[in-house]
């Protein structure tokens, strides 16, 4: 092979070179554009999911916080009830004191 066969084989592989790497650039142009749909696709369906165990754990959430204020009703009653009767004992206990160092007004 001469010198003029040899460049021109060496300019002959720089052309199919750059012809391949533009067909790979197309290539990974056109494979992220289809990733990028994929994960398009992927995200509605993630957020799809994602709203409806919100929805769960908001129904959850609500029956628990309904508990709560239920059990911390039913406590309120509980001691508004002990209170009154512990004011009950109290006013007797008052009274049985007073009547005692103030026979006179009872």
């Amino acid at each position: 092979m001469s010198n003029e066969s040899v460049d021109n084989k060496a300019k002959d592989d720089i052309t199919v070179s750059k012809k391949v790497q533009k067909k790979l650039s197309k290539l990974n142009i056109k494979r992220q554009k289809e990733q990028d749909k994929i994960d398009k696709v992927r995200q509605k369906e993630l957020d799809k999911v994602d709203k409806q165990r919100q929805k769960e754990q908001d129904k959850v959430d609500k029956k628990i916080q309904g508990m709560v204020d239920d059990i911390n009703q039913k406590a309120l009653k509980k001691q508004e009830k002990m209170d009154t009767k512990i004011q009950k004992r109290r006013n007797k206990v008052d009274t049985a004191g007073i009547a005692q160092d103030q026979p006179w007004q009872y």
